[in-house]
């Protein structure tokens, strides 16, 4: 994100994924093996890890770039947290969503909950929450969360480049300070909130929560 904020000849950036799915989020594994000693040992490391991590997503809600998110498959956990940075979403017809961090005893800290309210509205984003249900791109659609929907991958990227260079032919000064005025009616609150819930985390967070329920992260519902 540092290197597109940083690039003068970048206005729009589109982020996809680069296989079948998006994103399946954190990998838990890799996070515990790294950091795994410090839960319950070390909360003001763990903060400063978990800030770190936020860092990116702010600068991507707070930049001076306009980030699109075009989705094809699954879209989960931190996949979550980053399109909600992003100042538009739009997937093809296979995109699934879900928040995972709840039912591994985790609160989602990495931007989902402050700004999907402000996206799907507070009631939706507490049933994606506290659930952990999985929604497809029919809902995400109806509640909006994407914009449009796609019947597949390559006609969606296709479209989203054609939507980026409807913005892109604008006033970089228009764009960028649109984009400020109205991320400036949230931006305390939600950085607040980010600052919040990542000490909450960081002096919560149960090791043999996760361990326990990792294996059944990805379990297909029946």
């Amino acid at each position: 994100v540092n290197e597109i904020e940083n690039d003068d000849n970048i206005l729009v950036a589109i982020f996809t994924g680069k296989g079948n799915h998006f994103s399946s989020g954190l990998d838990f594994n890799d996070f515990l093996n790294r950091f795994g000693y410090l839960i319950g040992n070390n909360s003001e490391k763990l903060y400063e890890i978990i800030k770190t991590m936020q860092k990116g997503m702010n600068l991507m809600f707070d930049g001076n770039k306009i980030y699109i998110a075009a989705i094809n498959g699954y879209c989960i956990g931190g996949g979550l947290d980053f399109i909600s940075a992003c100042d538009f979403r739009f997937c093809s017809s296979d995109a699934v969503f879900c928040l995972k961090e709840t039912q591994l005893g985790i609160i989602a800290d990495l931007g989902s909950l402050q700004r999907l309210p402000y996206i799907i509205g507070f009631s939706n984003t507490k049933q994606l929450a506290l659930t952990s249900e999985n929604i497809d791109s029919e809902i995400a659609l109806k509640i909006g969360l994407v914009s449009k929907v796609f019947e597949n991958k390559e006609k969606m990227i296709s479209e989203v480049i054609k939507f980026s260079q409807n913005i892109a032919k604008n006033p970089k000064n228009a764009i960028f300070g649109s984009k400020k005025y109205i991320n400036n009616l949230l931006k305390s609150t939600i950085f607040t909130q980010l600052d919040d819930i990542a000490r909450f985390n960081a002096n919560n967070l149960n090791l043999k929560n996760i361990k326990n329920n990792l294996p059944n992260i990805f379990k297909k519902e029946s």
